[in-house]
Order: C-alpha cells, then structure tokens, then sequence
C-alpha cells in the first residue's frame, strides 16, 4: 500500500520511516520523561519520543535499562542525553513484590523523580512457542514482575508492557500477579493481544499489550480496543515499507544481504525464476518435507501484502518468509529494519557483527505501534495546547510549527462534563466488577459453576465479564448507557452528537465481537444490567452444560 494521498497520518509516518535526519527529540518544552527498562536498542523509547515531538513535545529519558553491551551501545548513540544503566533490571529494582522500598530503589525513585511512562519489553523467548525446552516455565518469564516492580517503585502515570501472546499461558500466571500488584497501588489496567498491523506496521505482527496508569482518563480498553487507523485504509505493505530500497544495487553494511549457501541459493534463484512465494515440499531439506505448519519457511515476501512478523532470522529463508519480493536475496538489516518500521536516521553502529544487527533489529518493539498506541495517552497528559484534539467535521489544523514532519495530532475527544458532578460520576465508573457483574457470578456459582472474569477472548481486542473456558462461552453484562439499551439508555443533552455517536459505536464494537467470537467457535450471551441475575444464569448454565448451539444475543 502506497501513502494515501491527502492522508496526513500516512504521510507522516511515511516521511518518518525515510527521514534521513535525527529530530532533535531533546530540543522542545515542555518534555515528557520516560524510563525504559529491557531497552533494547530503543524501539519504544524512539516511538514515544517520535508521539511527543508530533503533539510538540520533547522527550527526556532519567532512566534506562539494558544489560546487553551491544544493544545498550546501540541504545546510547541513538539517545545520548539519557540516563542508561547497563545492568540486570532485578539488580535495578531488587525488592519484593509488593515490599518495602530497598535502599538502591530509594536512591532510585529519588534521581529519577517525576515519571510519564514506564516502559518494558522483558525477554519474551520463554513464552514463545518456538521454545521447546522450559516453554510457560522460563525463569526469565518471572522478569515481567521486575516492570511491575519498577512501576511501585517509580509510580508512573502510564505503564506499557509489551510481550508475546502466549504469556496469557504462562505457568507462574505472571499477568494475574501483575494486574494485582498494580492495582494494589492504586492502577487502572487494560490488557489486549493487538495486531501491529492495525497500528501502521507492515507485519502480520502479533503482540500482548498491558496498559495501566493512574490518571482517569482515557479508558485503556477503549485505546486497546478502538486503535487508531488511517481511515480505511489496507494493512500497509512490504512495497510501502521497502519498496525504495530495491533500487540498491551496490549497497554496504545495512544494505548487504547475507550470503546463502549453495542449495539455498538455488532455492531462491527458483522462486523467482518461477514466480513463486512458497517452495514445493520437494525442493525443501527433508526436515521440512511432508506434513507440517510451516509454510512460510523457504518463502518469498509478496510487495502487495505485509510481511511475517521480522525475526532475528530474518536473514535466512530456512528461519521464516524472508526471501525479497523480486531480488534473489533475502532481505538485508536495513529492509529488516523499515519493516519493523526503524527510521533511516537511526544508527544501528557500523562496526558492530551482522549477528548484533539482526538481534535487536528482531527483537525490537516497533516504534510506529508506540506511536499509534500512545497518541491517546499523550495527549491525556495535557502538558500543552498543542494536545487538544479538533472535533470531527471541523476543519484540519495546521500542524504544530514545532513538527517539521507535518504529522496529524487529531483524535476524536471526549467532551468536558456538563458539571462536577458529572465528572466525578464519569471518573468513577467501575469497568469491571460491577453491581450487575457481581450479582450474576454469584448466582452462576449458586448453581456450581466454575470460570474466570475479565477475560481477553480469542479474535478480540476486548475482554469479557464472565469466560468458561472449556466449554468456550463468553458472557457480557451490559451498562444500558453506554451500550445503548432501548428501554433504559440515555443520552447526554450536552454534545448530544458526540455521544450518540459515541454509544452507537459501541453498539457496532459488541456486534463486531460477537461476529469474531462466533467465528472463532464461541458462543456469546450478552444481558443488560438490568436483567434479572437468576434467570440470565439459567441461560448460561444451559449454554455451558446444555447442547453445543450458538445462543447468540440473550436480548
């Protein structure tokens, strides 16, 4: 996909990923301050910091984390006025869970101070499915309760996690002791497994997301569940990410394919001769013959689709679909990069092994998901005017003079309160565990049932109220305003567009689940706060335990 003319979110980011020149990140006022721990060679702090300078912001980093010497060194010359310690982040922040303050964490809190986000990409390798040795039991799985750690230790507004989807499988249940120990410190958290490629990255890119802070606004389900997206735009491509590069023909460093060896030469040679975007079973080494799931192995990338998530394989047909589109090559660390969406003014350090290049290259967060995801929550902060958001239907600002880029910094608001007292209801409103919520679960485990709550559900972004797991059945309980009940559902007479609009939003997200749920071989129950709590849990009982038909919509 080329950038959409006239979309000024496109053009941004296109311009972006090709600006040849650092902004000066460090340079504007007023500054959020971030700390980074598995920093890595600086994915999400580059992406926020990129949020930041778009809204007219600038960007300090009072903390940073990475005990790799060569990513950290990577880390360092792309971000110099940060604080970076290279060290083990339990070393860091070496307290119990939940315990008090050690005397390294006091010293800690104390030269960091104020903090806007904290942010964390522990090692994801033992949740991964690639794992087969301590897969769901890795100790370095137990690093995710480090960030959490940090974060009682540092109190940021903002939290951001990020990790592989199958950390919802881990042993140790490391996301349930994570959302309790934040909560138990006062955060609000939203989790969601989100597809990058919704966010702008030209990947079929999975990841889990956990979200918390500590302000009231915005609602983390909705930035997790309403992501957002260049109107209707396709997922953007491998042409739009790499399509510039082909012309390279006597590159150096970043842009030198790794050498194949002899058969694996041939192989690519025949994709191309003949066309071709998967290698027939009879041209692949034995061990990738016969029956098996890895079609992308020994595959070719197409330019008019994205591309499979970029690993630190990239450079090897037999690690994944790395072959170039029309080269007969696999892709080099510099297509590798713009895939995970690196801008070109990043340095990656000539000198270091194509080994160091292709492990934070693959490892990285990509920055134009901290970009996209991160908007919202920026601007919640409200530290300047160049944060407000224009209503839909008005005309386009200018962008900030402070933005060489040009990038939009719109994003539908909400509307103030009419009064105090409207605020303060707003602000107080439970997302989970509700009066209505907790009335059915009781009469659920009446009739002994078993389940779990606020739970994420496969092919959603959302998480339902009551999950039975085994019997794949999903139960949502209603609030009648913001779902729009028919009986009981009202709408605000202040900015009585908005939040019809808002809520009929709503209405078409429900129905949207309830599609990717049923196609994914669920069944769904939905009841408004108002039904009666013993007879919607007849129904569920009778969904769980009865014949194994979609009862679709209870109302």
């Amino acid at each position: 996909m080329r950038p959409v003319r006239g979309c000024r979110d496109c053009a941004a980011d296109a311009r972006f990923l090709r600006a040849k020149r650092r902004p000066g990140y460090e340079g504007l006022a007023p500054s959020i301050r971030i700390a980074d721990l598995f920093a890595g060679g600086g994915g999400l702090s580059l992406g926020i910091a990129e949020t930041a300078r778009r809204l007219g912001l600038g960007t300090e980093i009072p903390l940073a984390i990475e005990c790799d010497d060569d990513a950290a060194g990577i880390f360092e010359r792309n971000f110099p006025k940060a604080n970076l310690v290279r060290a083990d982040v339990s070393e860091v922040f070496d307290g119990d869970l939940g315990g008090p303050l050690t005397s390294r964490e006091k010293q800690i809190r104390a030269d960091v101070g104020e903090l806007q986000f904290l942010l964390g990409g522990p090692p994801c390798q033992g949740h991964s499915d690639l794992n087969n040795h301590t897969r769901r039991r890795d100790p370095r799985n137990a690093l995710y309760l480090r960030a959490v750690r940090a974060a009682q230790v540092l109190h940021p507004a903002f939290v951001i996690l990020e990790n592989v989807p199958t950390i919802e499988h881990d042993a140790g249940e490391v996301l349930a002791h994570a959302s309790d120990a934040l909560e138990a410190v006062g955060y609000s958290i939203a989790e969601a497994i989100l597809d990058l490629s919704v966010f702008g990255v030209p990947q079929r890119r999975k990841r889990h997301i956990l979200l918390a802070t500590l302000l009231d606004s915005p609602d983390l389900v909705e930035v997790l569940s309403e992501p957002p997206r260049c109107g209707d735009h396709e997922a953007r491509t491998v042409q739009w990410a790499i399509g510039d590069l082909a012309k390279i023909t006597r590159g150096t460093g970043l842009d030198v394919a790794s050498v194949p060896n002899r058969l694996n030469r041939a192989r690519i040679q025949w994709l191309i001769d003949h066309d071709m975007y998967d290698l027939p079973n009879n041209l692949r080494p034995r061990c990738h013959q016969g029956s098996h799931s890895y079609l992308s192995m020994y595959g070719r990338l197409r330019w008019n689709a994205p591309a499979q998530t970029i690993t630190t394989g990239f450079g090897s047909m037999g690690q994944g679909r790395f072959v170039h589109p029309s080269l007969p090559r696999t892709i080099t660390p510099h297509e590798a990069a713009r895939l995970q969406t690196f801008p070109d003014f990043f340095d990656f350090d000539s000198l270091l092994p194509r080994g160091t290049w292709a492990t934070v290259i693959g490892n990285a967060v990509p920055p134009l998901l901290a970009i996209h995801l991160t908007t919202p929550l920026v601007q919640a902060l409200k530290l300047t005017d160049s944060t407000a958001v224009r209503r839909e239907g008005s005309k386009p600002q200018r962008a900030h003079k402070a933005d060489p880029l040009g990038a939009s910094t719109s994003r539908r608001g909400v509307p103030p309160a009419s009064s105090e007292l409207i605020r303060r209801r707003m602000s107080t409103t439970k997302r989970r565990d509700t009066g209505p919520e907790l009335a059915l679960r009781a009469e659920l485990h009446r009739l002994g049932l078993r389940y779990v709550v606020d739970r994420p559900v496969d092919g959603t972004r959302g998480r339902a109220d009551v999950v039975f797991v085994s019997a794949r059945v999903a139960v949502y309980v209603d609030g009648c305003f913001w779902h729009g009940c028919p009986d009981h559902g009202t709408v605000p007479k202040q900015s009585r567009e908005w939040w019809v609009a808002k809520i009929e939003a709503n209405r078409r997200r429900d129905a949207d689940t309830d599609a990717r749920l049923r196609a994914a071989g669920w069944r769904v129950l939905r009841f408004w706060e108002h039904d009666d709590p013993t007879a919607a849990a007849r129904k569920v009982l009778k969904a769980v335990r009865g014949p194994t038909r979609d009862l679709a919509r209870t109302r």
